[in-house]
């Protein structure tokens, strides 16, 4: 890490991109979305385009709220 930056800095660098990619995918095109399909296929995943906009979601999520990484949620968390 450089000089300078923490680790909350690349944390919060990481998250604003896994939501850039997030907004794009989840309004990207059918073709695009169709082609993002066929790309995941090749790389042996099957979940569809929903599938990786979900997983940017959740990993963003995980960044942005620590405690969801170690601690099991209950439903006074949610």
């Amino acid at each position: 890490m450089p000089a300078g930056h923490t680790e909350h800095d690349h944390d919060h660098l990481l998250a604003h991109l896994l939501e850039i990619c997030e907004d794009f995918l989840g309004r990207a095109s059918q073709a695009t979305r169709h082609e993002l399909d066929a790309y995941l296929c090749t790389r042996g995943i099957t979940g569809g385009p929903g599938w990786l906009i979900d997983m940017l979601g959740l990993t963003r999520l995980r960044l942005q709220h620590p405690r969801y990484n170690s601690e099991p949620v209950t439903q006074t968390d949610a």
